[in-house]
């Protein structure tokens, strides 16, 4: 999961998670934060590229932050495994400072080379 230190797999376990849900999918670019500057619509806000899966407290803790407002709390705790965390996920580098439209664009691309580097594998 981006920014924590457990796999995802671990918690998709039926009964992991007792009666709150352990993992949660988040929206990289938060849907109140777009709101606020402008993206009005879930069709916009809502890009598959925008997702990510987050464990509850991670979720909690970036809530509706911009990502340049929460993506320094996560450099700082995860020092050299942060740029591990955005390869692996597909995060262009410095996304936190990108345009949204910007972001998307790249992140779809990684996202693809990642695709066809596991496909290959097969």
């Amino acid at each position: 999961m981006l920014f924590s230190t457990s796999g995802l797999a671990k918690f998709l376990l039926p009964g992991v998670s007792g009666t709150k849900n352990a993992v949660d999918k988040h929206h990289i670019f938060p849907k109140n934060y777009l709101t606020q500057i402008g993206y009005t619509t879930d069709r916009d806000r809502n890009q598959a590229a925008n997702f990510t899966y987050l464990d509850y407290v991670t979720n909690i803790d970036i809530s509706d932050d911009a990502p340049a407002l929460y993506v320094g709390r996560y450099k700082d705790t995860l020092g050299e495994e942060y740029k591990t965390h955005c390869e692996n996920h597909a995060l262009p580098e410095n996304f936190e400072t990108m345009d949204y439209l910007e972001f998307l664009s790249k992140r779809r691309t990684l996202m693809a080379q990642i695709i066809k580097k596991a496909f290959s594998r097969l």
